[in-house]
């Protein structure tokens, strides 16, 4: 068996033992980190929906190979799961022997499913662990049905099975915790139980050392109750409707997320672009209400270096 082959079989056991067909503490081993652990990350790069969301998820791969990260980590709204979209999938899990997928809403449209994304991505269940190197990363789904407060439109909810098996995570944890999910946890477009999810997590802040997500195409950094909650902007546009629909970037936007042990701090690398054409302020997107921040709209991802309180550094 090639290394390559061998990595994928330990990601498939580690999937495996997630989804509870193997015990938590059979893989588990203690440890804490005692070197900087590198991710590459990008996130919302549309694939089947942006225009040039190939050419963008090459120059991320292209940049990457010049990077050293353990993992490459892709945020949701990658691209349809489906055949014709394959490559995107393809690609990316070509580009590196650790890669993780965090499944978006948009991944369920024409009628696609979960168990496409396990095929086409080669997962295993739509939330799991994966330890890269010293490391803890939880993935978590928000697609959850059930709300008692959905009234449209895409479901952004974590239910009470996954919720269960995120507390037991993180209560069984031997070393710091990278939570993951696509649609927000803190901040402007949360989930609609955030504040459950944000007191579960407070429970354990000192094992989480960051939650990162996608969806809301904003730059933006939120503390709640000491766990920090970190937007990352999508590679491609910000949504803003009508006719022009997509406010685009002329640059890919993606980043590069260190966590450090000697600092005890999560570093975000700066990832600069701009408008390609009207700016969502220039097109008048800001004269209407419930708006984001405007600070946060914006084409960039800006370089961030957050104290963490996780204590389980050497």
């Amino acid at each position: 068996m090639n290394e390559m082959n061998r990595r994928r079989s330990l990601k498939t056991l580690s999937g495996m033992a997630s989804a509870g067909i193997f015990s938590s503490d059979s893989l588990v081993s203690a440890a804490s980190i005692s070197k900087p652990i590198r991710l590459g990350v990008i996130s919302d790069l549309h694939g089947g929906l942006a225009v040039d969301a190939r050419s963008r998820l090459e120059t991320f791969l292209r940049e990457m190979k010049s990077q050293d990260c353990h993992a490459l980590v892709q945020m949701g709204d990658f691209a349809y799961p489906n055949e014709k979209h394959q490559e995107y999938a393809q690609r990316f899990n070509e580009a590196h022997e650790e890669t993780i997928h965090v499944i978006g809403n948009h991944e369920f449209d024409y009628g696609l499913t979960r168990e496409d994304c396990y095929k086409a991505w080669e997962i295993q269940a739509s939330y799991y662990r994966r330890d890269i190197e010293e490391l803890r990363v939880l993935v978590l789904d928000g697609n959850d049905k059930g709300s008692p407060s959905h009234d449209g439109g895409y479901p952004s909810f974590i239910g009470k099975t996954q919720q269960q098996w995120l507390e037991r995570e993180l209560s069984q944890a031997d070393r710091p915790v990278l939570v993951l999910s696509h649609q927000p946890l803190a901040g402007r477009s949360a989930i609609d139980n955030a504040v459950e999810l944000q007191e579960l997590l407070a429970k354990y802040r000192e094992k989480v050392v960051a939650c990162l997500n996608g969806h809301s195409h904003l730059d933006a950094h939120w503390v709640v109750d000491g766990v920090h909650y970190l937007h990352i902007n999508s590679a491609s546009y910000y949504w803003v409707g009508g006719k022009t629909r997509m406010a685009y970037y002329t640059q890919p936007l993606y980043t590069t997320v260190c966590i450090d042990p000697d600092s005890a701090t999560v570093s975000v690398e700066a990832s600069q672009s701009q408008w390609r054409d009207k700016s969502p302020k220039e097109l008048g997107y800001f004269e209407s209400g419930n708006r984001p921040d405007e600070l946060n709209v914006t084409p960039q991802i800006r370089q961030r270096k957050l104290s963490t309180d996780a204590v389980l550094f050497d």
